[in-house]
C-alpha cells in the first residue's frame, strides 16, 4: 500500500500504523553512504498601438517600466519592466490566460490602469517587445535552481581546508545529497492534496487544518526516508530506530521549516511553492502554535545556517538521547561523529563567527522545548475536537 495515500492511511487502526513504522525502518536497502565511523567504533520565459503611448510621469527614462511607468528592476523577457509587470507577464504566458477589456480595448496603461485592465496590459507588454518564448516553464526553472544550488554546495565543500578529513567531506556530501533528495514530497502526492474536493459542509478552518495535517504526514515520511540513509542508522536495533524516529520527527520538522523560511514574507514556502504565513495558520486555528516556530526560523535565517550545517544538525537531532533507548551509548557515539564533523566544518570556514558553534548547538536545546510545545498543542487540539490523523497521533505518542 502507498504510504502517501493518507486519505486511506489515516483510517488504519493504530496497531497497523505501528506496523507501518516498523516496515519503514526495517526495510534497510543498499545505499551509498559515507566512510566508516571507525574512529568512534561504529561502522558505518508586434506591433504598435497609439493607445499605449502614454504612461505615468517619467523621471529617468531608463529607470522606468515601459509598460506602466513604475520603477523598473531590469530587463525581463526582452524588455525593461518593473517586477509587477514581469510577474504579470510570466503568469499570463505560463497559464495561457485569456483577458477581456471592460473599457473599449483602448486603455492607457499606467500604474493605476495596470490592475484595472489585464487585457490591455498584456497587449502593451507584447507591444514594447516582451517575448512569450522567453518565459521558461516552471519545471525548467526548478531544475535550473536545483542545479545552481547543487553547484554552490559543491563549491562550498570543495573549499574546505585541511583540518577536515576526506572522510568528513564524504560524510557531509552524503548528508547534503539526501537532505535535498528528500526535501519535497512527490508531485503526485501534492497534487492529490491540493486538488482534493472538500466536503460541502466542511468549515474553512477545518479545511485548512486538514490540508496542513495531510502535508505533515508526507513530511514525516520524508524524515523517515532521510534517517534511513544516515550512515550508521542501520547499525542500531529496530526498536531504537523507532524510538529515535518518534522522538525526532517534530524537531526535524522545525529544521525543515527553517530551511524553507522566506524572510521577505515571513512565511514558510511549502512544497507546492505556496507561502504559509501566520495568517494561514490562523485560518487553520493554529495561530498561536506557529508563533514560536516562526521565531525559531527567523533566528536561524539571521545566523545564515548553510545546507551542510542544517544536514549535520539534523543528523545530530536524529541521533539524540531519547527515553526508552536500548543502546543509548551506541547512539551517543554515533552522534559524536556528526558533532566532530560539524566542529571541523566550522573551523574550516574562517569567515564564520567564533560563536557560531555554540549558537548552533543551542539549537538542539531549543528544539527540545519546541517539541514539547508541539505535544502540548496537539493535546489541546483534542480538547477542541480537532483530532489528528491516527498516524500522527501514533508518531507523537498522542494515543487515547
Amino acid at each position: 500500500m502507498d504510504v502517501c495515500n493518507s486519505e486511506e492511511f489515516i483510517r488504519w487502526p493504530t496497531y497497523k500504523v505501528e506496523m507501518m513504522i516498523h516496515t519503514w525502518v526495517s526495510g534497510q536497502e543498499d545505499h551509498p553512504t559515507a566512510s566508516s565511523f571507525s574512529s568512534n567504533g561504529v561502522n558505518g520565459k508586434n506591433g504598435n498601438s497609439t493607445k499605449f503611448n502614454q504612461a505615468a510621469p517619467r523621471q529617468e527614462e531608463e529607470e522606468l517600466c515601459l509598460v506602466c511607468g513604475d520603477q523598473a528592476s531590469g530587463h525581463h523577457y526582452n524588455a525593461r519592466t518593473c517586477e509587477g509587470c514581469k510577474g504579470f507577464f510570466r503568469r499570463s504566458i505560463k497559464n495561457n490566460l485569456l483577458y477581456h477589456c471592460k473599457y473599449g480595448n483602448n486603455c492607457q496603461i499606467d500604474m493605476y490602469m495596470r490592475r484595472k485592465c489585464p487585457k490591455c496590459r498584456l497587449e502593451k507588454c507584447l507591444a514594447i517587445g516582451m517575448r512569450a518564448d522567453c518565459v521558461i516553464p516552471e519545471n525548467e526553472c526548478a531544475e535550473k535552481r536545483k542545479e545552481k544550488q547543487a553547484q554552490k554546495e559543491k563549491e562550498e565543500v570543495n573549499s574546505l581546508n585541511k583540518n577536515i578529513s576526506p572522510e568528513q567531506v564524504d560524510l557531509i556530501n552524503t548528508l547534503v545529497y539526501y537532505q535535498d533528495e528528500f526535501e519535497n514530497p512527490a508531485e503526485e502526492d501534492m497534487r492529490r492534496i491540493d486538488n482534493a474536493t472538500p466536503d460541502e459542509d466542511e468549515e474553512p478552518t477545518n479545511r485548512r487544518f486538514n490540508h496542513l495535517t495531510e502535508i505533515t504526514i508526507l513530511t514525516v515520511q520524508l524524515i523517515v526516508e532521510f534517517a534511513k540513509r544516515l550512515p550508521a542508522f542501520d547499525k542500531i536495533t529496530r526498536e531504537d530506530q523507532i524510538t529515535l524516529l518518534k522522538g525526532c520527527s517534530s524537531e526535524v520538522m522545525m529544521m525543515r521549516m527553517a530551511r524553507r523560511y522566506e524572510a521577505e514574507t515571513d512565511s514558510i514556502l511549502f512544497a507546492n511553492n505556496e507561502r504559509y504565513t501566520k495568517e494561514h495558520y490562523e485560518e487553520a486555528g493554529l495561530g498561536q502554535a506557529i508563533e514560536n516556530p516562526l521565531r525559531f526560523c527567523r533566528n536561524l535565517w539571521k545566523m545564515k545556517v548553510d545546507n551542510a550545517e542544517y544536514a549535520l544538525l539534523t543528523a545530530m537531532i536524529i541521533f539524540s538521547e531519547r527515553p526508552g533507548l536500548i543502546e543509548a551509548r551506541k547512539v551517543e557515539k554515533i552522534q559524536e561523529v556528526y558533532l566532530e564533523t560539524l566542529m571541523a566544518y566550522i573551523e574550516s570556514r574562517p569567515k564564520r563567527s567564533p560563536t557560531i558553534l555554540a549558537n548552533l548547538l543551542s539549537i538542539l536545546t531549543e528544539l527540545r522545548s519546541l517539541g514539547n510545545q508541539n505535544s502540548e498543542i496537539c493535546f489541546s487540539l483534542k480538547l477542541k475536537n480537532k483530532r489528528l490523523p491516527p498516524f500522527l497521533a501514533e508518531v507523537w505518542d498522542l494515543k487515547d
